[in-house]
This record gives C-alpha cells, sequence and structure tokens, in this order.
C-alpha cells in the first residue's frame, strides 16, 4: 500500500501528540559511549609551583613570658600568591639539629595588598639564641603528609633569662617616625641597636597613621627602616613592644576631634594598630612578665580606653599581684607629668587622679612617658611632691620627631632636668639597681643616672 506524504505527516504528528500527552512522561535515551583508548600515557611531572613570597616586613614581639616564648611577625604580599603562616626554627647553638615546624595564623593589613603573619613560638630555653627560616608547605601525594621548602635567609633571635643571672638591657622611647625624615628614623635606630639591647620598649606615636587608609605608606616606611636598622651588634633581630598613642588613633587625637578625652573611644579607631602587633592586644593595655624580674605594663592613655574605670581597676589589681616583682615598669603615651604641654591637660590630670595613686600605692619606682617631644627626668614624686621613695617620670617621646621647647623650670618644678633632644634612654637592670643612659641619634651618652630597684 502507497503512504502519501500527507498521511505520513499526519502518523508523525499523532504520534508526538500521544508521547507528549499527559500521563505519558518522555524518556531520555543516552547515547552509546564513545570507544576507549587502549593506550596508556605516561604521567606528566607535577607542574612546578611558582617561587613563594618573601617577608617584605619582619618584626618580633611577645604575648607571654620573654623567656620561654617568641612571637614572630611578618608581611607578605597577597598579589604576589599565596604564603604560608609556617616557619621552622632551632637554637642557633646546635646546627646540626632538626628544624622545628610552627605555624599559626594570617590577616589583612587593613586597606593594604598586606597579609600579616603571626607565629608564637613556645616551650624555649631561657637566653638561648635560635635560628629560623620561613618556607612553605608542600603535600606529599599518596602520603597524606606535608614537607618543608625553606626559602630566604636565615634569622636569629634570643630569649630572655628567668632571673636576673645577668644584666638584662632595654631601649625606650617614643614618637617615632612623625615627620618626613626617614633618615633621622634610620640614625636614632642604629645608635639604640648599638647598645645591644635584649628589646625596644616604644611608647606610642610609632608612624603617625591615625588610622587613615590613605596613609598606611608610612606604617610601610617604618617597617622598612626597623627591620633594616634593629638588628644587634651580632646580627640578632631586637623584638618590639609597644604601647598605644594617639596618632595610631583614628580621627588623630581625642582634644582635635570634639574636645572630649573619651569621644568614640574603641578599639575599632585603631585597626592598622591592633591587627600589626599581638602585644598588648586588645582591650589595649596588658601587662608582660619576665621572669621573676620584671613586668612591663602598657597602657592606654585615653585612645581606646579611658583612664579610669576599667583600666585602673585592672591596674590597680595587676600591680598589687606583682608587690614581690623587683621591677614594675609602667609605660604609655600622655604624660602625667608633661615638660613640654600644659600641666592642667584633661589626660594629665586624669592619669595623676587614677593612675598616679596605683603607682604610689604599689611603690613603682619608673615610669617611662611620651607626646611631648622632649627628654624629661622628674624629681622622685610621691602624691606630685618630691619624695626619695617616690616614682621618676621619664620621657618625653622624642625618638625621631622634631623636638619642641621645653617649659621653663619654674612652670614644671616637678622636673629635675629636661632638654630639646631626640634619644632614646639605655635601661640596664642588675639586682638591686636599674642603670640608665640617654643616647641621641649620634650615638652620645648625655646624661646618666641610676634607680633602685623596689623593696617587697
Amino acid at each position: 500500500m502507497k503512504i502519501s506524504s500527507r498521511s505520513l505527516s499526519g502518523f508523525v504528528l499523532l504520534a508526538l501528540a500521544f508521547i507528549t500527552a499527559p500521563g505519558h512522561a518522555q524518556r531520555f535515551v543516552p547515547p552509546p559511549p564513545e570507544p576507549q583508548s587502549t593506550t596508556v600515557s605516561a604521567p606528566r611531572p607535577p607542574v612546578p609551583l611558582p617561587p613563594p613570597s618573601l617577608p617584605v616586613a619582619l618584626y618580633l614581639t611577645w604575648q607571654r613570658d620573654p623567656a620561654t616564648t617568641m612571637t614572630v611577625h611578618w608581611h607578605t604580599e597577597w598579589t604576589t600568591g599565596f604564603s604560608d603562616s609556617v616557619l621552622e626554627y632551632r637554637p642557633a647553638s646546635a646546627a646540626s639539629a632538626p628544624w622545628v615546624r610552627a605555624s599559626g595564623r594570617v590577616q589583612p593589613m587593613p586597606f593594604t595588598n598586606r597579609m600579616v603573619h603571626t607565629v608564637e613560638l613556645t616551650r624555649l630555653a631561657g637566653n638561648t639564641d635560635y635560628q629560623f627560616r620561613f618556607g612553605r608547605l608542600v603535600s606529599l601525594e599518596g602520603e597524606g603528609a606535608t614537607s618543608f621548602e625553606a626559602h630566604g635567609s636565615v634569622h636569629t633571635f634570643r630569649t630572655l633569662p628567668a632571673t636576673l643571672s645577668r644584666p638584662v638591657k632595654f631601649i625606650s622611647g617614643g614618637d617615632l617616625y612623625g615627620g618626613a625624615n626617614l633618615e633621622l628614623l634610620g640614625f636614632m635606630c642604629r645608635a639604640g641597636a648599638a647598645l645591644d639591647p635584649d628589646f625596644a620598649m616604644v611608647g606610642g606615636d610609632i608612624a603617625y597613621v591615625n588610622d587613615e587608609p590613605k596613609a598606611h605608606p608610612r606604617w610601610f616606611d617604618f617597617f622598612r627602616v626597623w627591620g633594616e636598622t634593629m638588628r644587634a651588634p651580632d646580627g640578632r633581630i631586637i623584638p618590639i613592644i609597644p604601647a598605644i598613642g594617639n596618632h595610631e588613633v583614628h580621627g588623630d587625637t581625642y582634644e582635635i576631634r570634639g574636645g572630649e578625652p573619651r569621644r568614640g573611644m574603641s578599639t575599632d579607631r585603631a585597626l592598622f594598630f591592633y591587627t600589626l602587633f599581638s602585644f598588648p592586644g586588645r582591650p589595649g593595655y596588658n601587662v608582660l612578665d619576665f621572669g621573676d624580674y620584671l613586668s612591663l605594663v602598657a597602657l592606654d592613655s585615653y585612645h581606646t580606653n579611658p583612664v579610669p574605670g576599667p583600666q585602673t581597676d585592672w591596674l590597680r589589681a595587676t600591680l598589687a599581684q606583682r608587690r614581690r616583682v623587683p621591677f614594675v615598669v609602667p609605660f604609655y603615651h600622655v604624660p602625667a607629668y608633661p615638660s613640654v604641654r600644659s600641666f592642667n591637660g584633661p589626660t594629665s590630670i586624669a592619669i595623676r587622679a587614677n593612675w598616679v595613686p596605683a603607682f604610689d600605692e604599689a611603690g613603682v619606682r619608673f615610669v617611662f612617658e611620651n607626646h611631648d617631644h622632649a627628654y624629661k627626668v622628674t624629681h622622685p614624686l610621691r602624691a606630685g611632691k618630691s619624695d626619695p621613695a617616690g616614682t621618676r617620670y621619664l620621657g618625653d617621646g622624642a625618638w625621631a620627631v622634631n623636638t619642641r621647647v621645653v617649659l621653663d623650670r619654674d612652670k614644671a618644678t616637678f622636673v629635675d632636668r629636661s632638654f630639646s633632644r631626640n634619644h632614646v634612654f639605655e635601661v640596664t637592670l642588675h639586682p638591686g639597681r636599674a642603670d640608665f643612659r640617654a643616647v641621641d641619634p649620634n650615638g652620645e651618652i648625655f646624661d646618666q643616672f641610676t634607680i633602685n630597684a623596689s623593696r617587697p
């Protein structure tokens, strides 16, 4: 029988209507698989990883006892590729000793392309030199493990002794990179490093960034110069122990932005500072205990915390717990006893009303202040009056900033001596006493004195 094209078309349409009608689901028939090749190709070698990013900044600090720990901070550029927060370390005296691996955390440096890596090393031996090196982790296929590929230089640090079995030396200052003069910063850092200190204590206003995103290159400049210069004569890295200053805080200062020292305070106003440094950490004040002989008390002089209230309560408890420590050293930014500014500044008044009585009660022998861009040594003071058993207030923050004219002595009778001079203090701790020398950017010693340790 002959089927016309018209009939065939009708038949096809009828069939399509039938299979798509409700109650008749379509069925997919997969195509047959393609034939597989019987030729086995040789395995290709793994593609080599690009070289890892070398640190663009490196500095050390502590979060806990410097006799048994060390915290390593370094920066990498995330735009150059991922970098592991990992390092290896070993005692420097044992060149054949195996390297020990340690890992930590990483977080972005605000408003930049940098990543801030942090690794804390623990269970270290006291008064010991260590080597450390950076690298990356490489997965070992089929073994469920990783290997460490080292890269870059080997660096050195030293832990502190647990007792004053040897003299412990540190330098102290504040207000570092406040102008455009990186050369002065370099001179002062080299002069301080040449003294062979165990660490550097910095009382705020480190890079004068004011937490402004556009000003972040000043941090880059600071860390570059610090990394190049703050090496001891034997090459080891000198750790930094910072406190916060007004130029670490968004808006520059409480006085300029509102006239009230308590206006808008929050740790979120100092994003750079709290990202870059593990110590003091939040809330912004903390204590670092060195074995049985030294406690450094970092305080926040109205930058991200008020002076009165919780911070003063914490300070009193902290000092009370350390009455038997021979050297308890508070350090902070704004001075209670200024050598340049008005004695009646609101923050100075608040510190004298809240912290100074706590220092008097605990028998604190000396305190480091900053902020005024000058050199200062007060008389020993108790309740604001001269007393041989009182506290000396040392400062006043002139590491590498333009110095200011100091007050006439009749306007600052509490001052023993003061100069408009860049400097760092060198402090050497011995059983029973601390020796002080003031050093300028040329390495000249222009002042020296001794303060006895406190007696329990």
